[in-house]
């Protein structure tokens, strides 16, 4: 009798070890961070008041994407005219549609045409997968007055 009750011990024990290590939960296995490539704007690319930055990434992820932000946000070099102007900033985040692992990502953003701060911007985008893992990517930007001389 006590080898029935240890052999059905036994193999409870073992069943439920078994069951518990086939876990579905494969996110908590990923820890490769997601990549971007940022094809536009490039580095460095001066743009007007009141222009639309046009914003164009591939989006990869080895498991599934989660997220992406985009963040623009002033960058200021010291050289600013007294104007009551503000200092502009953009967030906009996205979730990425279900089970992609590759994602092609547009994203227009409106710069006001007027009462902004001209000058050094940092346009960056953030992305986070489904598990959590994060990566970014950032440019620097110029936005320019038409009408400013030097």
């Amino acid at each position: 009798m006590k080898k029935s009750i240890l052999k059905y011990t036994f193999i409870s024990i073992a069943s439920l070890l078994f069951t518990t290590s086939c876990s579905d939960d494969d996110t908590s296995l990923d820890t490769t961070k997601p990549e971007i490539n940022l094809i536009s704007p490039k580095d460095d690319a001066h743009i007007h008041l009141g222009d639309v930055i046009d914003i164009e990434a591939i989006l990869k992820d080895n498991v599934e994407l989660g997220s992406v932000k985009v963040d623009i946000h002033y960058a200021g070099d010291g050289h600013q005219h007294k104007s009551a102007n503000v200092n502009w900033e953009y967030n906009k985040e996205e979730v990425i549609p279900s089970g992609q692992k590759e994602y092609a990502y547009t994203h227009k953003v409106q710069v006001p045409s007027e009462g902004i701060t001209d000058g050094h911007y940092h346009l960056g985008l953030y992305l986070i997968d489904k598990a959590g893992n994060q990566s970014q990517t950032f440019i620097e930007i110029d936005i320019v007055d038409h009408d400013h001389q030097h």
